[in-house]
């Protein structure tokens, strides 16, 4: 047995010498085995690689030369004639149209145009258009204001919303990057409202959230009866006014910016938000809407007051100044509903708290006194304008509010100025004034 085993062993030695000399050169047959099959996996696998990159390879050159299309801040024109497409959308009501005009990369700018669209859009614009301003110093930062004529409501030009956005093109199409809007700014106007709407009536526009719109029918409503006392100054404009119902303070206040803070403040007017400088025609009414409560039968005063306050505005357009006693006694003498009494017990003390030239100089009523000295300024002045109409007629009130507003409110100022609007001297003005009070309320 042996021997015939070595005898096969030397035959297949010599048939097979090569592969057994080169076996030789190894330590152990066994610890080369491994190593030759490894080998052969890594040549196989490299050989596999070769094939496959080579197959991709002119894929892979094919994208590097030509990449897809680059992001670029948006020029001015680029933007704008975007924000053209998204108004012209908007005063559609067509939300496809205005995503499309104004498609947007990101939560925020998504968020940001959304809310555009679901305040903007439920308004009854007459002209609307987004004025996209370059912001300097940031390409493709624009600050975007939503501004029109409400419902025939001057001015033109008038903002209900702002936004701060980074806008950029992308191929060929313009999109909205991002929001830098201030929260207080992003918060404006309509924009305080959850969900705004407007009713049309006698001449008044009334804005509110759609939870208070049976509270702000009842605003409209009351703007006939109050339009109908405008006619004591001769005041016949049909042109609509603006009314921003608010139910609460904080709404009021995030609708003007965080403002007022003079908690007294229920009722007001105020200029709208502009783009450009010019001095509206009208100005807009504020209301708060709780003040209101169970004063149904004073709401046509009230409003006839604010109403006073938003045409006679133009008065004083020209003028150096606004003294605040004849603005609130314009106002008050076509509320009125008022009685003259307080006013007529503080003349009877020979000493009065309110003496009425430093009424007439007084910048504002309201700084620095107590509300029972503001009721009482209210009272001066509405007896004031009541008498000089009474007197001299409406053409002589015009001529006395232009002059004294138009003076420096010192002593001998306000003295020429009723000379020259009224022909007649300070003492005689005044104490016809003091006869005047004793026939009012």
């Amino acid at each position: 047995m042996t021997g015939v085993c070595r005898t096969g062993y030397r035959q297949a030695a010599e048939a097979h010498r090569p592969a057994v000399q080169w076996v030789a050169m190894t330590r152990s047959r066994h610890t080369l085995l491994p190593l030759v099959l490894l080998g052969g996996s890594g040549l196989a696998a490299a050989v596999l690689a070769l094939v496959v990159f080579g197959a991709f390879l002119p894929v892979l050159i094919e994208e590097r030369e030509a990449p897809g299309p680059a992001v670029r801040p948006a020029r001015p024109a680029e933007a704008r004639a975007a924000f053209e497409g998204a108004a012209t959308a908007l005063r559609a009501g067509d939300h496809e149209a205005y995503d499309a005009a104004l498609p947007a990369s990101g939560p925020a700018a998504r968020r940001a145009l959304d809310e555009i669209y679901r305040h903007v859009a439920r308004l009854p614009w007459t002209g609307l258009r987004l004025a996209a301003r370059p912001v300097p110093g940031v390409p493709g930062r624009f600050d975007v204001r939503v501004a029109g004529e409400l419902g025939h409501a001057a001015p033109r030009d008038r903002i209900v919303a702002e936004r701060i956005l980074d806008v950029a093109v992308l191929g060929d199409r313009v999109i909205v990057r991002g929001d830098h809007t201030p929260r207080d700014v992003a918060r404006q106007n309509v924009m305080a409202f959850d969900r705004p709407v407007a009713i049309r009536r006698n001449g008044c526009i009334v804005i509110a959230d759609k939870s208070e719109e049976a509270r702000a029918g009842d605003v409209a409503r009351a703007c006939g009866p109050a339009r109908a006392r405008l006619g004591l100054l001769g005041i016949t404009s049909r042109e609509p006014v603006v009314i921003y119902y608010y139910a609460s303070r904080t709404e009021l206040r995030r609708s003007l910016g965080g403002g007022p803070l003079e908690p007294r403040i229920r009722f007001f007017s105020h200029a709208p938000d502009r783009i450009s400088r010019a001095t509206p025609k009208t100005r807009d009414i504020g209301v708060l809407g709780p003040a209101l409560d169970g004063q149904d039968a004073w709401m046509p005063l009230m409003l006839a007051h604010e109403l006073t306050h938003a045409y006679t505005a133009g008065w004083f357009a020209r003028t150096k100044h606004a003294p605040t006693l004849l603005a609130e006694g314009l106002a008050t003498a076509v509320e009125g509903g008022r009685t003259y009494q307080p006013l007529r017990d503080d003349l009877a003390s020979g000493d009065p708290d309110l003496p009425l030239l430093t009424a007439m100089a007084s910048g504002s009523l309201w700084s620095g006194n107590p509300i029972d000295k503001v009721r009482l300024g209210y009272l001066e002045g509405g007896s004031l304008v009541l008498y000089v109409l009474d007197r001299w007629g409406l053409a002589g009130l015009r001529r006395f509010v232009t002059a004294v507003s138009d003076s420096d409110l010192s002593k001998a100022g306000i003295g020429g100025a009723v000379r020259d609007s009224l022909s007649t001297g300070w003492e005689e003005f005044y104490t016809g004034w003091v006869e005047y009070v004793q026939t009012l309320p």
